[in-house]
């Protein structure tokens, strides 16, 4: 083992202990977000971008699984959001519509309409 492996895995514990609070303010903080909330997407981002540079500049495989594992999850996340507003603009064009035609009924039976 040469000195600079040495240092380098030494650096991967420091980094690995490091990550211990992370994880555990992850686990028992953010738990009780809901998942969508900004708070804890901006949490989960800052973990993310953290493991990132671990596994990139340490060649940490375990913070390269743990990038793996986030970046899924945040993409599952992101993707229930859009679904949801995709839903919600549906609904509010459907309620639209409905205002629209209801709107144009009463300006025909009350004698105002142009057509």
């Amino acid at each position: 083992m040469t000195l600079g492996s040495l240092s380098m895995a030494l650096l991967r514990v420091n980094y690995r202990l490091l990550r211990v609070p992370l994880q555990l303010a992850e686990d028992v903080g953010m738990a009780y977000l809901d998942e969508q909330a900004p708070a804890r997407l901006a949490y989960e981002g800052l973990l993310l971008q953290c493991d990132r540079a671990a596994a990139y500049l340490l060649d940490d495989e375990y913070a390269a699984a743990r990038v793996g594992e986030l970046r899924r999850h945040r993409a599952a996340v992101r993707l229930r959001i859009a679904r949801r507003h995709q839903r919600l603009d549906a609904e509010s064009a459907a309620l639209l519509d409905l205002q629209r035609v209801r709107f144009e009924r009463r300006q025909r039976t009350n004698g105002t309409g142009r057509a």
